[in-house]
């Protein structure tokens, strides 16, 4: 599994994890809601989202979120997309990380983003 930005991956596998497309995105992804962030999303501090989102993925069981991620585009290898591009940094962050830091502390998988290094 693996995650990346909407303008940076356009290949098999795409899964939105955002509460909606950018427009003009190419067909073909898939959907999945649970991890994409509440309303909530783009009116408090990174600190606030931090604080909420990763009590809404503490709803969730990792390894069924992963299952079904992986059933969801199968044979693709699932990759997990939003609108922040990288480089990532204390002004540029996103959701599909903090994704990748829960399913690494629930589950013990490793998600690397697109592009970045080893």
């Amino acid at each position: 599994m693996k995650t990346s930005s909407f303008f940076s991956y356009t290949g098999p596998g795409r899964i939105s994890i955002a509460r909606f497309a950018p427009r003009n995105t190419p067909a073909g992804f898939k959907i999945y809601k649970p991890l994409a962030p509440g309303p909530w999303f783009n009116s408090v501090s990174e600190e606030m989202y931090r604080e909420l989102y990763f009590a809404q993925l503490a709803e969730l069981d990792a390894i069924h979120v992963c299952d079904t991620l992986i059933t969801l585009v199968h044979p693709h290898e699932p990759v997990l997309l939003c609108y922040e591009r990288p480089p990532f940094s204390p002004t540029n962050w996103c959701h599909r990380r903090m994704v990748a830091e829960w399913l690494k502390k629930e589950a013990g998988i490793c998600v690397k983003e697109i592009g970045s290094k080893p």
